[in-house]
């Protein structure tokens, strides 16, 4: 590769050893354009790799350990004698810019500006191996029966998980002897899920749903029968309905003061019967709206199957 590297390089006939390098004959950086601000502000392009989770503050979007970017590296300061470097880059899902630091302090990175730690939990102690205590370990220094004993339980229990171990072995055989078939079975069921869920979609955008739902279950099934509607409601509203119906069909009047009136001409007839459809109209709406009140204050009226008249249930004209 040095020889290749070399062969490749253009020596323009002007040149000679006495002017330096090619690069510094050419007037350019031997990086190129990432050393272009190296001179002026001490900038130099690098490949920058995220030490850890974060989050932009920007669009929001997590940012994994290992996205690598193209950084701006400057020199912003020294701990002692080891300087402080300053990364800056560009989101590459948003415009937002953010920028770290090293601590040499903590040998750590510290996050200056745009971007957030994302907070994950873990448990350290789930892939801790669980040793014996420091009491049992004094106990079996000190002890020789108990050491005795301890020993023999150990024997005991490599035994039992020596049968499983075998068992294991012996049912991963069974498997890798078939492997042809059980790649061929695993296929199929991948394929046979694949058109089930595809006519899954289908039913779901034919009703208007456009969101995955969770296949129902048979105790979705049984909490669905035990639901009760409130039928006796229902039926309660639609009997006051009929009710309220037939208390204003009895106490309509038959003959309405404005019908007894008569006129001569044809267009004072005309203006009167609007008028009188209008009255009517005002009416009802009078007379239902008192039926309404007085079956709050005595609900027995629309409870009485019997037919009964409101102007006899109250003596008082409260409502009138």
């Amino acid at each position: 590769m040095a020889e290749r590297r070399a062969t490749n390089k253009y020596y323009p006939p002007d040149w000679d050893p006495s002017k330096g390098s090619i690069n510094t004959y050419r007037g350019q950086h031997h990086l190129r354009d990432r050393a272009k601000k190296l001179a002026t502000e001490g900038i130099l392009v690098i490949r920058f790799e995220m030490p850890y989770s974060v989050v932009c503050l920007g669009c929001q979007n997590y940012i994994g350990v290992g996205v690598r970017y193209n950084a701006e590296k400057k020199t912003v300061g020294k701990y002692f004698s080891t300087n402080i470097l300053s990364f800056k880059m560009k989101c590459h899902l948003c415009d937002q810019y953010f920028v770290i630091e090293t601590d040499p302090k903590n040998t750590d990175y510290k996050i200056i500006s745009g971007l957030r730690k994302r907070e994950i939990e873990h448990n350290d102690n789930e892939n801790l191996i669980q040793l014996i205590s420091e009491e049992e370990s004094k106990k079996l220094n000190e002890d020789v029966l108990y050491k005795l004993e301890y020993r023999k339980n150990d024997q005991e229990k490599n035994k039992e998980r020596a049968s499983q171990l075998d068992q294991l072995k012996d049912f991963m055989d069974k498997r890798s002897v078939n492997d042809y078939q059980l790649s061929s079975m695993m296929r199929k069921n991948f394929r046979e899920k694949k058109k089930e869920d595809t006519l899954e979609i289908e039913r779901l955008k034919a009703k208007g749903i456009n969101i995955s739902l969770v296949k129902e279950t048979q105790e979705d099934r049984d909490q669905a029968k035990k639901i009760e509607f409130n039928y006796n409601s229902l039926k309660r509203k639609l009997d006051e309905n009929v009710k309220l119906n037939r208390e204003l069909k009895l106490t309509e009047p038959i003959l309405s003061k404005s019908s007894t009136t008569t006129t001569t001409t044809s267009t004072s007839t005309t203006g009167n019967n609007k008028n009188n459809s209008s009255n009517y109209i005002l009416q009802k709406e009078k007379r239902e709206g008192i039926i309404k009140k007085k079956s709050k204050v005595d609900p027995s009226l629309f409870k009485n199957n019997q037919p009964s008249n409101v102007n006899n249930v109250f003596s008082s004209n409260l409502f009138n």
